[in-house]
């Protein structure tokens, strides 16, 4: 059976200065535990209120994102790559709080999905209220999880453009994470 090396995994967090991290698979329950958790946390590291505020919505949205998105597609426990868990994390980056969050997609979902990042990350401030305020205002599709404003949200929270990173993993899957700078 293999071994995980704890102290190194520890030692990789301190060195990225992961705050808290959770791998596995998402339900609502565990996403609320969780983010009453990340709460407390960032509380006692002091971290001012509006920032304190920002890295919970944007925790909160990845986290429902991904679990959302397992459930659309019918993911279930034991199917090659476990694409029903994934991982979510709150770090320092010396300068600014970042969450970061990754799990496994279809590649064509992940390609729509970079795409749809890229055109926020082009737009600034102004050009993302204004979006996000149409988008509040626009009639939901019945088939829709949610009102599609998760990423305009984020974009909005964001102190940086979004950053992408796709690892393939087969023919037609690969990881997705996404990294968002508060």
């Amino acid at each position: 059976m293999p071994t995980i090396d704890l102290f190194e995994l520890r030692n990789t967090f301190a060195m990225h200065d992961v705050l808290t991290c959770f791998n596995g698979p998402f339900s609502h329950g565990l996403i609320e535990e969780f983010g009453v958790a990340v709460r407390r946390h960032l509380e006692q590291r002091a971290a001012e209120h509006s920032a304190l505020l920002d890295v919970f919505a944007v925790y909160v949205e990845l986290a429902q994102n991904v679990r959302n998105y397992v459930t659309m597609k019918g993911f279930t426990p034991g199917q090659p790559h476990n694409p029903d868990c994934a991982i979510i994390t709150i770090l320092w980056d010396g300068e600014r709080f970042a969450v970061a969050a990754g799990n496994v997609v279809a590649h064509a979902d992940a390609t729509g999905l970079e795409a749809r990042i890229s055109e926020l990350n082009a737009l600034d401030k102004d050009d993302l209220r204004v979006r996000f305020k149409k988008q509040l205002r626009a009639p939901r599709p019945a088939d829709s999880l949610g009102a599609g404003l998760g990423l305009l949200d984020i974009a909005r929270r964001a102190g940086a453009p979004m950053t992408v990173t796709r690892t393939p993993l087969a023919a037609d899957w690969e990881f997705f994470s996404i990294l968002v700078r508060i």
